[in-house]
């Protein structure tokens, strides 16, 4: 249950988070905002984990989950904040946030490809309603 609680705070934060970015790039070129985005958020995050964490652990790090997580921040965090913003404004903070909703689907796909990790007959069947809603919401 704590799962979804996570989940559903999750959906709000990203609604949320839909609704002030596409305010925000009415004044802000696309790729000033994302960098604004990361600045702020780095900064945050920074300040919050030094507050309440012992970050010690980090010198410790092997240089290769740095390496990964550093390719994986360039992906989500430039590449995907930064197709967002263009989606926003070109379709709107609503139309793109159902759009990403077609994300379960890639997910499962590139963890099956390069994970082995395979959804359940269940869980599929809840991705591929998730994809026709999608579309659904896509088609206008």
């Amino acid at each position: 249950m704590e799962g979804i609680l996570w989940a559903f705070a999750s959906g709000v934060g990203f609604g949320i988070f839909q609704t002030l970015n596409r305010k925000s790039k009415k004044d802000l070129d696309v790729y000033r905002g994302t960098f604004l985005l990361l600045l702020i958020s780095a900064a945050l995050l920074i300040i919050a984990s030094l507050l309440t964490e012992d970050v010690s652990w980090l010198w410790s790090t092997p240089a290769t989950a740095i390496f990964y997580f550093a390719l994986a921040g360039f992906v989500h965090f430039y590449m995907g904040w930064t197709f967002i913003s263009i989606s926003q404004q070109s379709i709107g903070a609503a139309r793109t946030g159902a759009i990403v909703g077609a994300t379960p689907l890639f997910g499962a796909v590139v963890a099956a490809i390069t994970l082995q990790e395979f959804l359940s007959l269940g869980a599929s069947i809840g991705v591929a309603l998730v994809v026709l809603g999608v579309y659904f919401v896509s088609r206008g």
